[in-house]
C-alpha cells in the first residue's frame, strides 16, 4: 500500500511541470484576436459584476497654475451602496462648494463622463468599432501581460451621440493568466469639430474575488486644448473599499 502511495505521489509531483508547460505552450499558441476576444468578454462580466459591489469613491480634479500651483479645485467623496429597499444609490459624503462646478463645459457636474470613456470600454459589442494591434509582451510588477495598440477603426465614428460614448485611443495591458485588462493608458477621442476636451489618463485595476479585475485608480496630468485657451488640469479618482453586497448574491 506504501508502495502505491508512493507511486502516486511521484507521478503527480512529474505531472506538474509537465501540465504547466502545456498551459504555457496553449496560452503562447492564441492568436492575437483570440486575446482580445477573451478580455473583451471578461469585460462585459466586469461591467456587469461592478453594480455587486459597493465601494468608494473619491474624485479630485484641480486647475493648475504657474509652477504647478492650484489654481481652482473641486473633490468629492462618494459611496456607491444600497437604501433600506435594496435601489442602488450613491451616498454623497463630501462635496465642498466649487468654482468648477459650473465653470467650464468639461467640468461641469457629468462625474460619469469625466474622461469620456467607460473604465469597461472594450465590450464584445465594441469590437468592431476598434483597430487593435499586439505590440509585445510585458512584465508590470509580478504579471505578464499583453500589450496592445487601440484606436477607432473609422475616424468618422470618433464623434458620439452622448458624452460618454466616446471611442478610447491609447493602449490596454491584458493579464495573461486571467485576459483581463489590468491598465490601461490614452484618452477618449473627440471628433474636429466638437467642443468637448478630455485628458489623457491612465487607469490602474486592482485583483478582487481571485479572477475579477476592478478599476483602482485613475491618474491624468494633461493640458486641454481650447481655441481661445488652454487648461492644465490634474485629476485623480480613486475606487477604494470594495465589497460584494451579499443581498446581491
Amino acid at each position: 500500500m506504501n508502495s502505491i502511495r508512493l507511486l502516486v505521489i511521484t507521478l503527480s509531483l512529474l505531472l506538474v511541470p509537465v501540465i504547466s508547460a502545456a498551459s504555457n505552450v496553449q496560452k503562447a499558441s492564441l492568436s492575437a484576436d483570440e486575446i482580445i476576444k477573451r478580455a473583451a468578454a471578461n469585460e462585459e462580466k466586469l461591467k456587469a459584476a461592478q453594480g455587486e459591489y459597493l465601494y468608494r469613491l473619491d474624485i479630485l480634479v484641480q486647475i493648475l497654475g504657474e509652477a504647478g500651483s492650484i489654481r481652482d479645485q473641486l473633490h468629492r467623496v462618494s459611496e456607491m451602496t444600497y437604501d433600506d429597499l435594496g435601489n442602488r444609490i450613491e451616498k454623497i459624503i463630501e462635496y465642498p462648494p466649487s468654482r468648477l462646478t459650473s465653470a467650464i463645459g468639461v467640468l461641469n457636474v457629468d462625474f460619469e463622463n469625466l474622461l469620456g470613456v467607460s473604465p469597461f470600454f472594450l465590450t464584445t459589442q465594441s469590437l468592431s468599432s476598434y483597430s487593435i494591434k499586439l505590440i509585445e509582451r510585458q512584465k508590470i510588477d509580478d504579471l505578464n501581460v499583453y500589450l496592445f495598440q487601440v484606436e477607432p477603426a473609422d475616424a468618422k465614428l470618433a464623434k458620439p451621440k452622448d458624452r460618454g460614448d466616446h471611442l478610447f485611443s491609447g493602449k490596454i495591458w491584458i493579464d495573461e493568466q486571467d485576459f483581463q485588462i489590468v491598465k490601461m493608458e490614452g484618452r477618449a477621442q473627440v471628433a474636429k469639430d466638437e467642443k468637448s476636451r478630455f485628458a489623457k489618463f491612465e487607469c490602474y485595476r486592482e485583483n478582487l474575488d481571485g479572477d475579477l479585475w476592478m478599476p483602482s485608480m485613475v491618474y491624468a496630468n494633461d493640458v486641454l486644448e481650447y481655441p481661445k485657451y488652454d487648461i492644465p488640469l490634474k485629476i485623480v479618482i480613486k475606487y477604494t473599499g470594495y465589497k460584494r453586497n451579499q443581498k446581491k448574491g
